[in-house]
């Protein structure tokens, strides 16, 4: 399997608040977090029948890396990892709500952003926006990183830009694209150890900068929504882009009262917790 990689479009270093700076750095892991399980690997396999089985339930039957899954076993496995990651964070482990399998995709990428907000004691956001989900679906087809949605009037951050935050994965699960920007955004040691594609260094703006702006805070290239945030909107995209699902989250602060939503934490989340 290709390695599995974040992405992010640079932006300027921009000067913040102190307070906030510490705050951030208690969010972030000291170093990367090796999955456990590794869904990465595959794990012992054997053949029976000429169906293949491993030990990571995510490989199929023919020996192969999935474009994308959403079935129950790799759901679980993955889910292991980063509650495994979790526990070295010492955040206790992510539940997902019973409605979880009958929820499509992009709905699946809202909700998981939104249980690592509230893990940590943070806002969730509020809901997903038709027009941030269609600058995210545009750059999830396109293999991009989102910009700011047309369509969508976004505030400024307390630091006098257009707060917003967005994030690309590519890869075959929500899960395994929530674990590397939420637990191996930062340097691996070496380019060819490290999926943030844009962390080159273990000093570099960039890492950690996924995990940053999905909890709504980035310091290396954009002040973002702030911690605090809590009338933030989603939008959210998915595609399958050659072999591999490309995954996109995009959050915006609005400018005045938060606008419609097609799927909101309250209402389609919080009652199946």
């Amino acid at each position: 399997m290709s390695r599995t990689v974040v992405k992010r479009t640079p932006r300027p270093v921009r000067r913040t608040a102190p307070v906030r700076a510490k705050l951030l750095t208690a969010l972030n892991p000291a170093a990367n977090i090796a999955p456990s399980p590794d869904f990465l690997q595959s794990g012992p396999c054997s053949q029976s029948a000429g169906a293949w089985s491993c030990a990571n339930p995510c490989i199929t039957s023919s020996m192969a890396w999935p474009t994308v899954t959403t079935g129950a076993a790799c759901t679980n496995y993955i889910l292991q990892a980063i509650n495994a990651g979790r526990a070295v964070e010492g955040i206790g482990p992510m539940v997902l709500p019973s409605n979880w399998a009958s929820l499509s995709i992009p709905e699946q990428l809202f909700v998981v952003a939104d249980l690592e907000r509230t893990a940590r004691g943070l806002p969730p956001y509020l809901g997903i926006n038709a027009a941030l989900s269609a600058e995210a679906q545009h750059a999830a087809a396109t293999d991009a990183d989102p910009g700011l949605a047309p369509g969508f009037a976004a505030g400024n951050d307390p630091q006098g830009y257009p707060g917003m935050g967005g994030a690309w994965s590519g890869g075959y699960s929500v899960l395994a694209a929530d674990y590397l920007w939420m637990y191996a955004d930062g340097w691996g040691g070496s380019a060819a150890a490290t999926s943030n594609v844009a962390c080159t260094s273990a000093g570099a703006a960039a890492c950690w900068a996924h995990r940053d702006e999905l909890l709504g805070y980035d310091p290396g290239y954009n002040p973002g929504v702030g911690l605090s945030c809590a009338d933030c909107e989603m939008g959210t995209g998915f595609a399958v882009v050659g072999r591999s699902g490309s995954f996109v989250d995009l959050v915006e602060l609005p400018a005045g009262a938060p606008p419609a939503m097609t799927f909101t934490w309250a209402q389609n989340v919080a009652p199946y917790l």
